[in-house]
């Protein structure tokens, strides 16, 4: 190749290549194509406004490298693609806590961390809300109203043979939060629906699937089942007989369209392709009722799970009043547009009710039970030596594990040091007056609330 003709083709590679660092930043100015958004994502920052303060105090330059990185032309595609190449080539996801099983299994990681026992809260813990339960469940029943637990089947503990094995080695079955919590239920004769049992052993034998490969919660077929055996629970408890869950036909669909449970975890790996699943059944129910059925009034706390069950005609058809309360934070799916639990007269409402449930997976058993039993045992618990006796334990087992996140948190011991140093006084003196605080801090929260 003469100089003249190697020149051209130095020249053209590089306005190739300049082109190409070009493109994102024409998509950004004067966008030419659409871009599918980014799932599970929050909505990128705007370009922040230009003025002399915020650029002489540095925030101007700040903000905009921010937003500049996520707004840049075709960060969406470029995100894509490096999350497809991760999970088609390395068979792996770093984004929003999959984990690619075996066989094509998705799983997130608080599910997997349920069944190796990595986010153990401790036993001495669950003891101290497990009688705070069986308290509430005996003052509840005084005033007729019922109290149970059901603990939801995970797709961790379901497809368990689907974890990979680099996870699996570590597994402490003996010290996980549900077989701790089920062994404490069944000493304080706590009333206890334990799904996962109950999945686990029709596991082979339902014709239709109770997971999907591709989501994380349970199917649809699957939250009429749950809802079958909920029913027939309180039917039990109460003495009474409710509407009957009859199953009319199934329809077979194909849901990763429209970013169902069955295709959510699938949906944040945010890839180009659709992951290979197979198709649902969805139920078509008829309710049946007579002269000897009642509806009672009932309250769910649950986690994310019982949506699935919310979002079918079942809570309508069986309940006179259903209310679902997602994490003891809002009222899911209200009418109350989304209104705080806070918001509410937590003993009024409660005693509207003839039923009141907790329900949580297994990966939602560490911050079970999002601080419900903490509260409500608060209003109904007598102030007498057991409750004093209790509270003690409970001020042992805070202070223990918020020196432990002390130690954890480097940041935080860092400044406790110093604090300490300034006190002239020793280090653990310092991290116990500090844990002492938090705790103090959480009582009022509970008193004021």
């Amino acid at each position: 190749m003469n100089p003249s003709n190697l020149n051209k083709c130095k020249n053209r590679i590089f306005f190739f290549f300049l082109l190409l660092l070009l493109i994102p930043l024409f998509q950004l100015t004067l966008p030419f194509a659409i871009e599918r958004p980014l799932d599970g994502v929050d909505r990128p920052p705007p370009l922040p406004e230009f003025s002399i303060s915020t650029w002489m105090n540095e925030d101007y330059q700040k903000n905009y490298s921010l937003a500049f990185e996520h707004n840049i032309g075709f960060h969406s595609s470029l995100v894509r693609l490096r999350n497809q190449i991760n999970y088609s080539v390395f068979s792996f996801s770093d984004i929003a806590d999959v984990v690619v099983g075996k066989e094509g299994y998705l799983f997130l990681k608080p599910y997997t961390n349920a069944v190796t026992g990595a986010d153990f809260v401790g036993d001495e813990y669950i003891n101290i809300q497990t009688q705070k339960m069986k308290t509430i469940q005996t003052e509840l029943k005084k005033k007729n109203i019922d109290f149970f637990v059901v603990l939801a089947p995970g797709k961790g503990s379901f497809y368990s043979e689907f974890i990979p094995d680099k996870i699996m080695k570590s597994a402490k079955p003996d010290s996980t939060n549900y077989t701790c919590y089920k062994k404490r239920f069944l000493e304080q004769e706590v009333n206890c629906l334990d799904l996962n049992s109950y999945f686990l052993s029709i596991k082979n034998s339902e014709k239709y699937p109770l997971y999907s490969t591709t989501g994380v919660h349970w199917t649809e077929y699957s939250c009429y089942i749950a809802s079958k055996e909920i029913v027939a629970y309180i039917e039990k408890i109460r003495k009474i007989n409710l509407p009957e869950i009859k199953l009319q036909s199934i329809k077979m669909l194909d849901l990763s369209g429209n970013h169902s449970t069955d295709y959510d975890a699938a949906c944040v790996m945010n890839v180009f392709s659709t992951i290979p699943h197979p198709t649902y059944a969805i139920p078509k129910l008829q309710f049946v009722s007579d002269t000897t059925t009642t509806k009672p009034r009932f309250l769910c706390v649950a986690d994310s799970y019982f949506a699935g069950i919310t979002n079918t005609a079942i809570p309508s058809k069986v309940f006179a009043d259903c209310q679902y309360w997602l994490y003891y934070d809002r009222i899911y799916q209200s009418y109350l547009k989304e209104k705080k639990v806070a918001e509410l007269n937590l003993k009024n409402e409660i005693e509207k009710k003839d039923v009141v449930c907790l329900l949580a997976t297994d990966a939602s058993l560490a911050p079970f039970p999002f601080g419900f039993v903490d509260k409500v045992y608060e209003l109904y618990a007598k102030k007498d030596a057991a409750y004093y006796i209790l509270k003690n334990k409970e001020f042992h087992c805070f202070v223990l594990k918020a020196l432990e996140n002390i130690h954890k948190n480097k940041e935080w011991k860092n400044q406790l040091i110093e604090s300490a140093k300034t006190k002239n006084i020793s280090e653990l003196d310092q991290f116990i007056i500090s844990a002492v605080w938090l705790y103090k801090e959480e009582q009022l929260k509970l008193r004021n609330e």
